[in-house]
């Protein structure tokens, strides 16, 4: 009887552990795609992220309004006119009723759909955002303060300028995809930015509609 050495070599089955480590399965990722849809993009998360910062932001405009507001007898200060009703109400009507072709358009980019589709989609929101933008230049006249008059004053412009920002970058954007989509080269993950990119544009429109509410309608109740 011959007894193996440390320097022999075992034979296969000589081991089970060893050969169940030896047979494991593995997973050929080359013919997953590279880019996805929802959760599955990871500019869906950054996305998800800027959004709460940008939501945060909002919100301590939000609260600093109303703090200043309990420093106030009257809302709006003595003196001051109730801001008009007419310009932002247009406004307001335009946000909403662009979130349609930005909706229609993810909805496209999903089944990944003729790119110049889209990008008609794309540019309809842009000239939308446009219209906003200029709208909200006047509305800056509508509220009847200066920044600089007194605390009313400084947190009205002040909501009404981050959301102006929101407006600018959010028609930009729209644009460099619509441009995209139009002359190339369109790829897959260009599907997934035009889904990303219709997330942060419901958040300007929708957002508009409750400091409407705030600026514009409250004051008229209080």
């Amino acid at each position: 009887m011959v007894v193996p050495g440390p320097d022999t070599e075992c034979q296969a089955g000589d081991n089970p552990k060893e050969d169940a480590v030896k047979r494991r399965p593995t997973l050929d990722a080359v013919t997953l795609p590279d880019q996805g849809f929802s959760h599955h993009a990871p500019i869906w998360w950054g996305n998800r992220f800027v959004l709460m910062i940008e939501a945060a932001g909002i919100a301590i405009l939000i609260a600093t309004y109303f703090y200043i507001r309990h420093n106030f007898d009257t809302w709006p200060p003595a003196k001051t006119q109730l801001p008009d009703l007419s310009i932002p109400t247009l406004n307001v009507a335009i946000l909403v009723v662009s979130i349609l072709p930005m909706w229609y358009a993810a909805k496209l980019a999903v089944k990944h759909d003729k790119a110049k589709v889209i990008g008609a989609l794309l540019v309809a929101c842009v000239v939308f955002g446009i219209a906003a933008a200029v709208l909200r230049i006047l509305e800056f006249k509508a509220v009847h303060t200066r920044w600089n008059t007194n605390g009313y004053g400084a947190i009205v412009w002040s909501i009404l300028a981050v959301h102006f920002a929101h407006i600018i970058a959010a028609t930009f954007e729209t644009l460099s995809i619509a441009i995209l989509m139009f002359i190339g080269p369109v790829e897959e993950k260009s599907y997934v930015d035009v889904t990303a990119n219709a997330i942060y544009w419901y958040f300007v429109a929708l957002s508009w509609v409750g400091f409407y509410a705030l600026l514009f309608l409250a004051p008229r109740f209080t």
